[in-house]
């Protein structure tokens, strides 16, 4: 009986584990997971174009729209992000999308005591 709630645990927090790794697409309407994805180093690449394509720190107040999507990428190594507002080791990043905006969107990065800063970037979402 031991052996058996103890290979649960494992395969649970196992399954918990994979699932956190793969990158993820909410519909912010429906706040519905519409699609998932495993991770890669060439969705890596795409992260970090997004991070490259930071213009400034978002100044709204409520800087995620009515709809849209949000695209939680986690990257399958850390990165280090250093710019004159960010300068933090991060994991992960997600996409908001509004399909209203041409070429833009934001990012959000969660610094090193996990407080989200929102960034206006200039991306092409077509690519991705």
């Amino acid at each position: 009986m031991v052996h058996v709630i103890f290979f649960l645990i494992v395969s649970v927090s196992h399954v918990a584990i994979a699932e956190n790794q793969q990158i993820k697409v909410m519909d912010i309407e429906t706040n519905a997971i519409v699609k998932q994805a495993e991770q890669s180093s060439k969705m890596d690449q795409y992260a970090i174009s997004a991070i490259k394509g930071i213009q400034k720190v978002t100044v709204q107040a409520n800087p995620i729209p009515n709809k849209g999507y949000l695209i939680r990428i986690p990257l399958t190594k850390s990165y280090n992000v250093k710019n004159k507002w960010f300068d933090s080791l991060i994991t992960e990043i997600i996409l908001i999308y509004d399909p209203s905006t041409e070429n833009q969107g934001r990012l959000i990065l969660y610094d090193d005591e996990n407080t989200p800063m929102f960034f206006d970037i200039d991306y092409n979402f077509t690519d991705f």
